[in-house]
């Protein structure tokens, strides 16, 4: 179909460890691509079932905001309509990479409508998230989420970008809010790219202004709503739309952030030939949190599993997730949704990436952690290639799993 003309053939095709050749991780891609398949099945009813679930929840809290009294409790309301919508959010991502449901004009059709209901565009995320390079490129040389500044990029970089990337990389509260909006949102997922097709553009310019549309009435919404029960315009605009987009924001940044910044993961620049040693099972970070928050969160805190093979929907990552993390063992990259002093000394070591030592540093230049690609560079000239046989592991097998 011509709108979904610019769709990968394969979903979890890219450039990282094809075929036998071995990941740093000790398995080849085609091994783990084999052991999770089993989870690569989507379920329409289930799929269903989770949005219908996520619009009752997000109508009945948005309905108590209105209408309560108590200012905790419809604070409290606001802060749930943020994390659904981020949950709704979720489903709109496994929607495009058309895993929710078996159709796929109903998993375009559920995209553009969740894309728009948390204030994105579905042709432009298509577009970046599965062509730019997020998952054919990961952690390549692309701009993407979070990619580090080189110590030469950032010496060179005026004061006031300079500024910005300190403030944006320091943990002060409000970075990821202000990356959420400034850097993703604003700068990659509502102005559509200069170089997408012609027929794409055109068609993101009418969902970018379904999303001005459904921003305005919401504030339509907290007018009426100031108005019926005399409170002021600025405090329900602040619950009603303020706070909703402040924890989505927030916690998407700190997720985007912490799966994909990490002392031992490195990135790459062009034509960095370490890159084809790394699997997205290296290059991405599991998040371990309390079960109701990532079942309420559709499981998108279970993101390695996901970048081994994005076919697979949310609600078979958790069990395709432990899956992985049992055949990788002690080189599963893991911390927790509530390690925030972890998160702190991240935040305080992974300042800048020096793409040639494959290192991490300050905004002085002074190396905080070297990563894994750092112990390879003195075989750059190696293949990588399983020993023979390895390339034939049956990792579904138990006696084949490492304990």
């Amino acid at each position: 179909m011509q709108h979904d003309a610019i769709t990968p053939a394969e979903p979890w095709q890219g450039a990282q460890v094809a075929g036998r050749r071995q990941s740093v991780s000790g398995f080849s891609r085609g091994e783990l691509v084999r052991a999770l398949a089993p989870f690569a099945k989507p379920d329409t009813a289930v799929g269903l079932r989770l949005l219908a679930v996520d619009l009752v929840m997000l109508g009945a809290a948005w309905g108590l905001l209105l209408w309560a009294d108590n200012l905790v409790v419809r604070l409290l309301c606001a802060v749930v309509v943020g994390f659904k919508i981020g949950a709704m959010y979720t489903l709109a991502h496994d929607a495009v990479h058309s895993t929710l449901v078996v159709s796929p004009r109903l998993n375009r059709a559920i995209s553009v409508f969740c894309y728009a209901f948390t204030m994105h565009n579905y042709r432009i995320r298509q577009y970046d998230h599965l062509l730019l390079g997020h998952h054919p490129h990961l952690c390549g040389p692309q701009h993407d989420a979070y990619r580090p500044m080189s110590p030469q990029d950032y010496a060179a970089a005026s004061p006031v970008r300079q500024w910005w990337e300190r403030f944006q990389r320091s943990p002060n509260g409000l970075s990821f809010f202000f990356y959420g909006v400034a850097e993703r949102w604003w700068r990659c997922e509502f102005f559509p790219p200069k170089d997408m097709p012609a027929e794409h553009k055109a068609e993101a310019r009418v969902l970018q202004a379904v999303v001005v549309g459904w921003l305005l009435a919401l504030t339509a919404v907290a007018g009426w709503s100031a108005s019926a029960q005399g409170r002021p315009f600025w405090l329900e605009w602040t619950l009603v739309v303020g706070v909703p987009i402040f924890v989505f924001q927030s916690l998407q940044a700190m997720v985007l952030y912490v799966q994909h910044t990490h002392p031992d993961v490195p990135w790459f620049g062009p034509g960095d030939p370490l890159r084809q040693r790394f699997g997205p099972e290296s290059l991405t970070v599991h998040i371990q949190a309390p079960r109701v928050l990532g079942a309420g969160s559709h499981d998108i805190l279970e993101h390695p599993a996901h970048h081994v093979i994005p076919a697979i929907p949310c609600y078979r990552l958790f069990e395709a997730q432990s899956k992985l993390n049992q055949i990788l063992g002690d080189k599963a990259l893991r911390t927790h949704l509530f390690a925030l002093r972890r998160l702190v000394q991240v935040m305080r070591g992974c300042k800048l990436y020096d793409y040639e030592r494959h290192c991490w540093t300050d905004f002085s230049g002074r190396v905080t952690s070297f990563t894994a690609a750092a112990r390879l560079r003195p075989e750059q000239g190696a293949q990588g290639t399983a020993p023979a046989g390895e390339g034939d592991r049956d990792l579904t097998r138990p006696e084949a799993t490492p304990a």
